[in-house]
């Protein structure tokens, strides 16, 4: 790789001004309305799935073809056989195949996995964050553009799963649980359209130093989407948000104290609030389903009625599990036409998935190509090649302009 840094010469200086003139006319802008999509996400303890009581896969079906997940994470699995299961007797079931998962990781205790719906989404890449307890799982999605082959990025999500420790007296336990989570995002650096679901088992925003530690830990700020911190724990002004115990009674080895505790949550990170990203979260979409605010220390299924969603929804929660899952929706721009794209005479487009620079049909004659930095830094340099794919991993993340042939004419693209 051949580099070059642009002294403070009159030469180099009229070198710099022709890049910057090239910087400010490359990007051809298709300035059109907007399309949109949504996309709904879920989070579920599942309550030791298959162990305690395997038939519950049809129960399970019920609450996913009526909330139907674009995005589902799940917590407290025990199998590989019931990961499988969720995916092909609860989500690709009565015609609907469109559902594919991470790979199932075995880990020390119960375990994470992810669900996605690949009409719109993709998996780029998934890595395991161990804890001394149970593993968190991070899994790279993408979004399925209609412009994908030849946009200069994607959407990327960055979801992480969680399972912290249970119980009262082991709060420093889910801090440095929430720290070593809070510290790989930080290490990876890409603080994009961050979701992190799962079962926190908090009990106060003041009394939990994982609370600070997941909103503000590492130097990356992640929000509450309802911004409502508090002493969750046996408190009837927070009935409306609380997410365990479904029940009174116990069976299938599920805590049965009525609902009274706000354990499980999706937190998002701080460039959904504002689509920095292409990515917005929709205000007033976050809610556990089935909370009605009507049952503090009840089950979900004592009078009053719940008629926060049909009834046979109602019965099916209460038999699931112990807890309540969470959902919220995010706002997707399609980048049909809104979208910078990359074109050049011979038609070179950047593959944000491959990380690589594409001919659109195989170069009829060797070329020339120069990739820039911001600062008109020379990173790469392919003299006389005939390459149709041109890998660019060895660039860090940032924005880069592409020259070929010693063309006036320059393409930009972003590798985040």
């Amino acid at each position: 790789m051949l580099e070059l840094v642009f002294e403070n010469t009159e030469e180099n200086y009229y070198t710099m001004r022709t890049f910057l003139s090239i910087f400010f006319l490359l990007v051809i802008t298709n300035a059109s309305a907007q399309e949109t999509d949504t996309l709904r996400v879920m989070s579920y303890n599942l309550l030791k799935f298959p162990n305690v009581s395997p038939n519950r896969i049809d129960t399970l079906k019920s609450i996913l073809a009526y909330a139907k997940p674009d995005i589902f994470m799940v917590c407290e699995l025990t199998s590989g056989a019931g990961a499988d299961d969720i995916l092909f007797d609860a989500l690709n079931e009565d015609g609907i195949s469109s559902y594919d998962m991470g790979d199932y990781i075995p880990g020390p205790d119960t375990e994470n996995a992810l669900y996605f719906n690949s009409e719109k989404l993709g998996l780029k890449e998934q890595n395991v964050i161990p804890t001394v307890l149970r593993d968190i799982n991070e899994y790279v999605l993408y979004y399925k553009s209609e412009d994908l082959e030849t946009a200069i990025d994607t959407i990327f999500f960055y979801v992480y799963v969680c399972h912290l420790k249970a119980s009262t007296g082991f709060e420093d336990q889910r801090n440095a649980e929430a720290d070593a989570l809070k510290s790989y995002i930080s290490d990876r650096g890409i603080y994009e359209n961050i979701m992190i679901g799962g079962d926190f088992n908090l009990y106060g925003s003041g009394s939990e130093p994982a609370w600070n530690t997941i909103l503000n830990g590492s130097g990356v700020e992640i929000k509450d989407p309802i911004t409502a911190p508090g002493s969750w724990h046996t408190d009837p002004g927070f009935a409306w948000l609380h997410t365990q115990s479904t029940r009174t009674e116990g069976f299938d080895g599920g805590a049965f104290g009525g609902m009274d505790d706000r354990f499980d949550f999706i937190f998002i990170g701080d460039d959904l609030r504002t689509a920095e990203n292409d990515a917005e979260y929709i205000d007033g979409s976050y809610r556990a389903i089935g909370q009605d605010g009507l049952h503090y220390n009840k089950s979900l299924v004592e009078a009053p009625i719940n008629t926060s969603e049909p009834a046979e929804i109602i019965w099916n929660l209460y038999h699931m599990s112990d807890h309540l899952p969470i959902y919220l929706e995010i706002k997707v721009d399609k980048r049909t036409s809104s979208i910078e794209k990359l074109v050049l005479e011979n038609d070179l487009y950047y593959d944000a998935i491959g990380d690589q620079l594409v001919w659109k049909e195989q170069p009829l004659e060797p070329f020339d190509l120069v990739v820039f930095d911001l600062s008109g830094r020379q990173v790469m340099n392919k003299i006389q090649t005939s390459e149709s794919l041109i890998q660019t991993t060895s660039l860090v993340k940032g924005t880069y302009f592409v020259q070929i042939n010693g063309q006036k004419q320059a393409v930009k693209f972003v590798k985040s």
